[in-house]
């Protein structure tokens, strides 16, 4: 194996050893930088000599690696249709969240009182504590589905689908743990 400190010797040095430990030389100063002297040594890149145009920026993003995964047929388009700068569409996106927020919690309010003022049914659920165990067991492979899966979660009926089977198992054990 060879290392800095022991290297074969150099036909020039004829086992001499060399200083090994000289710094690299020093960056410029601001002043240097920024006077232009560093361009007629080589040491900077000389700028652009055509004007950037905003339009020439644009870059396709299915035919670049770098955005999105390009896996899924709505991963470039969200990048391309809207802005987040735009008030408009952050107003519709939290009227979303909250709504189906909104929907989750009144699911979970309606099952957990059914579950708590209904006698027949807190009967049944006080004598097969396996359905517990069985929407624990759903909620835990739905919570994985939506957690490390990005395909279905991001295909249109597929989300909801798993969306609405997430909320209902919680609210069963929800409504089985307030029983």
């Amino acid at each position: 194996q060879l290392s800095v400190n022991n290297k074969p010797p150099s036909a020039e040095g004829q086992g001499e050893k060399k200083d090994n430990a000289a710094a690299p030389p020093a960056p410029p100063t601001y002043e240097e930088a920024t006077a232009g002297e560093g361009m007629k040594a080589g040491a900077f890149p000389p700028p652009p000599s055509v004007p950037l145009h905003p339009s020439w920026a644009y870059v396709d993003p299915s035919t670049s690696p770098s955005y999105g995964s390009g896996g899924y047929p709505g991963d470039t388009e969200m990048l391309t249709t809207f802005s987040w700068d735009d008030r408009n569409v952050r107003r519709v996106f939290i009227r979303k969240v909250y709504a189906i927020l909104m929907v989750q919690l009144l699911v979970t309010v309606v099952i957990v009182a059914f579950f708590t003022f209904c006698e027949p049914v807190k009967g049944y659920i006080q004598m097969h504590a396996a359905w517990y165990w069985a929407s624990y067991a759903v909620f835990f492979v739905t919570y994985l589905i939506l957690a490390c899966c990005s395909g279905p979660r991001r295909y249109f009926p597929w989300n909801l689908i798993l969306l609405s089977i997430f909320t209902l198992s919680m609210a069963y054990l929800t409504g089985m743990l307030s029983r």
